[in-house]
């Protein structure tokens, strides 16, 4: 029988607390990870057979139709971040709503947990969630999947991780 995953909900910029926290919850767990970007630029069309999504624009006038891809730049945060433990990961691409569409990659894979960094508050961020709405939000209102929400570290004890 194939453990509960615990799906990771990764942002254009991954906090690496937010990482290693994941990753030492699928250690102490024995289960894997699944680290999921959602282009919320685009909504899905289709899902392949082999697990990639076709997306369309939200706008039509901004491009085409494209299989949605993880960005490279965090993919290899994830590839040196993990590298070295026995977390078994894999990335996973989508588009859409990120709280809908890691709802519902959670229901599809029985997730253990989801899996969130909070992100710091600031104006630009204020902002953000009052345009777009909040992921976090969204995932404890809305589905049955324990949701966990990391903070970021305070930024003495972030220095100190960096330097060591």
């Amino acid at each position: 029988m194939e453990q509960r995953r615990i799906i990771l909900g990764v942002p254009d910029r991954l906090d690496p607390h937010v990482l290693a926290t994941a990753a030492q919850l699928a250690g102490a767990l024995g289960t894997g990870l699944l680290c999921v970007h959602v282009d919320a630029t685009g909504y899905p069309l289709e899902e392949l057979p082999d697990g990639t999504v076709r997306s369309a624009p939200l706008d039509p006038e901004s491009g085409e139709e494209a299989i949605v891809r993880f960005p490279q730049e965090l993919l290899l945060q994830l590839e040196a971040q993990l590298a070295g433990t026995e977390v078994h990961w894999q990335a996973h691409a989508t588009a859409g709503g990120p709280g809908q569409q890691l709802a519902r990659l959670a229901v599809r894979h029985d997730a253990a947990l989801i899996v969130l960094g909070v992100r710091q508050r600031s104006m630009a961020n204020v902002i953000r969630e009052l345009l777009n709405g909040s992921v976090a939000l969204h995932l404890t209102h809305r589905q049955r999947h324990p949701v966990l929400l990391v903070p970021p570290l305070p930024a003495r004890r972030a220095e100190q991780i960096q330097s060591s």
